[in-house]
């Protein structure tokens, strides 16, 4: 994660600096991923619990939660809430009112995340209308209460329009986040997504001249190439070296992988987008045994620099501040994890003496 309002705006290094263990994805109820398999009773999910706690992981993100009664989300979150875990529920088109908000603050939840793809417009169907409604209702709720709330917007071909108004309304909802996510789309090529990345970090910037402090994030790596050549042609250079080292910092302490994926069986897997490379499930080892086996040829491959990157990447310019992007979204466009991330958006041969040309601002 890229905290770009602290980079750009204060010329700082994030405040939280990166633990050296991953953030855990939890995926609570996935048919796809279940299988033929048992989901893991109430017992085992707190003994996966133990397991993160004891192998020091800070983030646990849930997704999937409408599978579950809310009972068992709310016991879930409070144990690990007892355990020290920093815990975020994800919501995808589910709405959730003031009394269950609050119900899942007084268990011990941190944050409440809503996807919003874009603008609910006649045009859309009635399914994707529907779930950004939920969505924003339930930031609407959340500001009554002592969560910290989180709009995602998932850049594609669709939403890139609309990222400045998505913006201002993540702030008139009072959010306390805004994270920007790239999904890989070939409509939507290496320039709009830079013009986007663009057009988010001058909005950042000028939140920030109005006194208006929303949390502006990039969800990846993939985004620090692109970040450090806004820093150089937009701030001075002290303040863009600042920004290189920062990043290059952050790369160095990440965990590699950065996020590891645990599946409703609790299946272990290198990160998202890797649902067909189970590393193995707690169920036969913990999960600290799984996460750091020194035998296993992916995650070694996955955690040697050289070997895990691409050969373009290998000669990027921007190689020390970008480890490659994700090899999830390699492996899902390309079945094969060690090629290029088909987000990537840098110029690869910038011109001498400043960044290549790019289209006007929008």
């Amino acid at each position: 994660m890229i905290q770009l309002d602290a980079l750009l705006c204060d010329c700082e290094h994030p405040t939280t600096a990166p633990s050296g263990t991953p953030t855990v994805e939890w995926e609570l109820t996935d048919e796809a991923l279940l299988g033929d398999r048992a989901p893991l009773s109430a017992s085992e999910r707190r003994a996966v619990v133990d397991q993160l706690a004891d192998f020091g992981v800070e983030t646990l993100r849930l997704t999937g939660s409408t599978g579950l009664d809310a009972a068992a989300v709310g016991e879930l979150i409070s144990y690990a809430d007892d355990h020290g875990l920093e815990t975020t529920l994800r919501t995808d088109g589910q709405q959730l009112d003031r009394d269950r908000l609050e119900s899942l603050a007084d268990a011990g939840l941190h944050r409440i995340s809503v996807r919003v793809e874009g603008l609910s417009t006649p045009r859309q169907e009635h399914a994707a209308a529907d779930d950004i409604d939920a969505a924003l209702e339930t930031l609407r709720a959340a500001d009554d209460t002592e969560l910290a709330t989180e709009l995602r917007f998932p850049l594609h071909a669709e939403s890139v329009t609309h990222i400045e108004e998505i913006y201002d309304l993540a702030a008139l909802l009072s959010a306390d986040r805004f994270r920007l996510t790239h999904v890989p789309e070939p409509k939507l090529d290496g320039e709009r997504r830079r013009r986007a990345v663009r057009r988010l970090a001058d909005l950042t910037r000028d939140a920030h001249e109005r006194n208006n402090h929303i949390e502006t994030v990039l969800s990846g790596g993939i985004d620090a190439g692109y970040v450090t050549e806004y820093a150089r042609d937009n701030l001075d250079g002290e303040c863009a070296t600042d920004v290189r080292t920062a990043l290059r910092e952050r790369l160095g302490a990440a965990p590699s992988p950065p996020v590891a994926k645990l599946g409703p069986a609790g299946q272990v897997y290198p990160g998202p987008f890797w649902d067909r490379y189970a590393l193995d499930s707690v169920r036969a080892r913990p999960f600290d045994a799984i996460w750091t086996d020194e035998a296993n040829p992916l995650l070694a491959r996955l955690r040697h620099e050289e070997a895990g990157l691409p050969d373009r990447c290998r000669s990027c310019q921007f190689g020390d501040v970008c480890s490659g992007g994700s090899r999830g979204r390699a492996l899902t466009a390309h079945d094969d994890p060690f090629e290029p991330d088909p987000v990537c958006y840098v110029h690869e041969e910038p011109a001498v003496g400043g960044s290549a040309a790019e289209s006007p601002a929008d």
